[in-house]
């Protein structure tokens, strides 16, 4: 978890529904926080930083759009 208000998210219960979606996109929330915090650190782009920031990004977005495409489609 990235800051303070992270550490005080309540744990769900493993028999909820949607544990592992609300562990997934917790994960994916982290991957976008810690680029946010890659980018806070930067005056000027290069190619280096656009690579990390990439390949922290990619992963992510990977994930979401799998549990995007395995959601059903009647919501």
């Amino acid at each position: 978890m990235s800051n303070k208000e992270d550490l005080n998210i309540p744990q769900p219960d493993p028999a909820w529904d949607y544990y592992i979606l609300w562990h997934s996109l917790h994960h994916i929330k982290a991957k976008v926080d810690e680029t946010l915090q890659i980018m806070n650190h930067i005056e000027k782009a290069t190619p280096e930083i656009d690579q990390e920031i990439r390949q922290t990004l990619v992963p992510a977005s990977n994930k979401l759009i799998e549990i995007i495409n395995e959601l059903p489609d009647d919501c």
